[in-house]
């Protein structure tokens, strides 16, 4: 047990100078991307929620009617 203790202190060491050298090398430089799918996204899905929403209203207009 007191050598796991021990040990302790080493591991943890270790584990920061493991970390410093991922500080060290640094990220990769991030690339500009093409907003083009960001925007077909942000269009289908505001489309669809529309859709719903349409949906939604004939459905809500029908029962109306019937009654």
């Amino acid at each position: 047990m007191k050598k796991l203790i021990a040990g302790i202190p080493l591991l943890l060491t270790s584990l920061s100078a493991i970390a410093d050298d991922e500080a060290v090398r640094g990220a990769a430089p991030q690339v500009d991307a093409d907003p083009t799918g960001l925007i077909a996204f942000a269009a289908v899905f505001v489309g669809l929620i529309g859709y719903y929403a349409y949906v939604i209203w004939k459905a809500e207009q029908k029962k109306k009617s019937v009654k």
